[in-house]
């Protein structure tokens, strides 16, 4: 994994810290002296240098500033984040993220809880906690900076649209241990329902059986590709290509959509099911 010092350096991090020091040792001086100017220590420019550690951004920034590399830096930062996030997801749904990355428009539904682009840490915590009681913290956090970091996708320039369908049940659902967690999540739903780039339909309950109930799924539009299909199951995720599988996915998504609440109603009832979260 990038920045685990116990195995050998990630090309990403190679070159990132390669092209460091290049831009020290053209200044003439010593890690030691950067380190003073940028105010990290000397250890920690070796280890960035030497590939051994994923650098903070205040100490790529600095440096970039420092020793003029015009962005360099940060560039090469930014694509081993984007290695690291990557990295962090389980193998089996990597594929799936590298989609979301070139898709114009994404569809999902989720019968049980909600999509991992509209959760915020606290409550994505809570979920991988859930998953695996014996993970220690380090191993959650990863896993939560891996979540949220798919949903920067929404900060690009022309970021996709997503339209996601929730079961109303999701709303009332206990995620976590307090009831604050669960307002926040829900408030924070509320506000990136009103963005203009995601839209929210809830399912009410009262309507009953449908076809959705086995199981989560989400759709994502490629330009110049297939649409194609990623659903979930007990064990795993899985990206669906063949034209029929993915073509009865999408009816019984539009289905769905018929029978959901508009957005307006959506948002005032997401914004309902907050107030009841109380402590």
């Amino acid at each position: 994994m990038i920045g685990d010092q116990s195995r050998t350096p990630h090309p990403t991090l190679v070159s990132l810290g390669r092209e460091l020091r290049i831009a020290r040792e053209s200044r003439g001086i010593t890690q030691q002296e950067l380190g003073a100017e940028i105010h990290f220590s000397d250890s920690q420019i070796s280890a960035v240098e030497t590939g051994r550690r994923l650098p903070s951004d205040a100490l790529v920034r600095r440096a970039d500033e420092t020793l003029g590399t015009a962005g360099l830096l940060i560039r090469l930062l930014e694509t081993a984040q984007a290695t690291a996030t990557r990295e962090t997801l389980p193998e089996w749904f990597r594929p799936w993220a590298d989609i979301e990355q070139a898709a114009t428009t994404l569809r999902s539904y989720q019968p049980l809880v909600l999509d991992g682009l509209l959760q915020i840490p606290a409550y994505a915590h809570a979920m991988f906690q859930t998953g695996d009681p014996a993970a220690d913290e380090d191993t959650l956090q990863r896993a939560v900076t891996a979540r949220i970091d798919r949903q920067q996708i929404f900060s690009r320039p022309n970021p996709p649209r997503l339209i996601t369908i929730l079961e109303e049940a999701v709303l009332y659902r206990p995620v976590g241990a307090t009831p604050e967690l669960m307002r926040h999540q829900l408030d924070h739903l509320a506000t990136v329902g009103r963005t203009g780039t995601i839209e929210i339909h809830i399912l009410r309950t009262e309507v009953g059986t449908h076809r959705g109930l086995a199981g989560a799924f989400a759709l994502a539009t490629i330009p110049g590709h297939p649409e194609v299909a990623y659903i979930d199951t007990q064990l795993r995720g899985l990206v669906i290509e063949a034209t029929t599988d993915v073509d009865a996915i999408h009816h019984i998504w539009e289905g769905l959509l018929g029978e959901a609440l508009p957005q307006r109603q959506s948002l005032k009832l997401i914004q309902e099911a907050s107030e009841s979260w109380t402590t």
